[in-house]
């Protein structure tokens, strides 16, 4: 059975639609950038928090967000991460998570925090969707159905 990035078990199967996923994926990270100018990197990561697609380069960076998403899982205690926000001096972080998949973003300074939070979970939903799920019959099997 492959994981989210296409790799395969010792059967050497690949798991139908996973390849679609992360032309999906990467279809909707090109078109976040082009909705958010101040985008520097952003990335969609599987329930087990493997990036699906990047687009950064850097590997480093995948698994930063990675454990990023680890610590505001962890933090989340009883609740179900959702979405998170970071304000720093250089820059700003987003992370959305829904449905199994999250993404994470690195921003400019002084987006529109709400904007880019709302553009961030649309464009986790149309990954979804292209990979055969409804994120709203998810949103009332406990997935957040707020944008």
């Amino acid at each position: 059975m492959a994981d989210a990035n296409g790799k395969s078990d010792d059967s050497g199967e690949t798991v139908p639609g996973t390849r679609g996923l992360e032309a999906a994926a990467a279809r909707v990270l090109e078109n976040l950038a082009e909705l958010e100018p101040e985008l520097i990197a952003a990335g969609i990561f599987d329930s087990k928090r493997n990036p699906v697609a990047t687009t950064s380069g850097s590997s480093a960076w995948a698994t930063e967000s990675s454990a990023l998403l680890e610590a505001l899982e962890d933090g989340s205690g009883e609740e179900k991460f959702d979405s998170a926000h970071i304000a720093g001096t250089e820059g700003e972080v987003f992370a959305v998570s829904e449905s199994g998949l999250s993404l994470v973003a690195v921003t400019g300074r002084f987006v529109l925090a709400s904007l880019t939070a709302y553009d961030m979970r649309m464009a986790l939903r149309d990954a979804i969707r292209s990979n055969g799920v409804n994120p709203a019959s998810e949103a009332e099997n406990g997935g957040s159905s707020d944008a």
